[in-house]
């Protein structure tokens, strides 16, 4: 058997393609209100906890502003909401944005959704927010030049003093993968396509970054399609270094978003900054 030959670290990026996919959207947007769920979000309990958290840690009081960067369907927006915060999410996932719109209309909550990739200097950001969220790992999906990107963005966002709380996948984590590379038609359950489809997940590790490709190469009938999924595996010094770099001061480094004890043999960490 041949082996496949190693992609170039972060030579694809198909992230804003797979969420706002007509029919995977679908699927994640059904992962995400599936309370026990972990694929799309974390589970609604914990979102619960985490969102209560949040609030009085970020310093947020009734009538403060919040930019939730890749918002989905609103789980945190619309929590955080109804403490009184005003938030501003931003998504590339339409039927996410939609389903979060629709939550916020019927329950007369102070939220705007706008539809952008965060990284896109054309989606609008806004300025003078008190305090801005990017959770569920995404912080680790993307290159160091899109995080610096995305920082960049978020520092202009933010008032000064502002804070920002994001989780990042471990260091710890990359021990636990492994490469490998499985076919099977309809891989998933479907997930993927809704004509018949075979597909193929591939997995290259990268142990030099510490740097995870999963590979989704999707074939139909009529259609051909790869999804690249990277996972950059961070310590807490690389997240603090890049967050000075870009004019954040790391003042907390915590298990998770809703505050647990920091675990250096955990899977994730978050960090707690602010605008220097």
């Amino acid at each position: 058997m041949t082996t496949p030959a190693r992609p170039t670290p972060f030579c694809a990026y198909t992230a804003p393609a797979l969420w706002d996919d007509p029919h995977v959207s679908a699927q994640m947007l059904a992962a995400h209100l599936d309370p026990l769920s972990p694929l799309a979000s974390r589970p609604h309990a914990f979102v619960d906890r985490s969102a209560a958290w949040l609030v009085p840690a970020l310093g947020l009081s009734p009538g403060d502003r919040l930019l939730d960067l890749g918002c989905g369907p609103g789980l945190y927006a619309e929590r955080v909401a109804r403490a009184g915060v005003r938030v501003l999410g931003v998504d590339v996932a339409s039927r996410s944005l939609a389903h979060a719109r629709a939550v916020a209309r019927r329950d007369d909550l102070p939220v705007e959704l706008r539809h952008g990739s965060y990284l896109d200097p054309g989606t609008d950001l806004g300025d003078g927010h008190d305090a801005a969220i990017l959770v569920f790992e995404d912080y680790s999906v993307l290159s160091p030049d899109q995080r610096a990107t995305l920082l960049a963005r978020v520092h202009g966002a933010l008032r000064p003093g502002g804070r920002l709380l994001l989780d990042v996948t471990s260091a710890a984590r990359f021990a636990t993968v492994r490469e490998g590379s499985t076919t099977a038609p309809g891989l998933m359950g479907g997930f993927w396509s809704a004509e018949p489809y075979d597909g193929t997940h591939e997995t290259f590790t990268y142990p030099g970054l510490r740097l995870v490709l999963d590979r989704y190469t999707i074939r139909t009938a009529r259609t051909t399609r790869v999804f690249w999924n990277w996972m950059q595996c961070l310590t807490p010094h690389e997240v603090g270094d890049e967050l000075r770099a870009a004019g954040f001061v790391a003042h907390d480094v915590l298990g998770d978003v809703a505050g647990a004890p920091h675990d250096p043999t955990s899977p994730t960490f978050a960090v707690l900054a602010r605008r220097a």
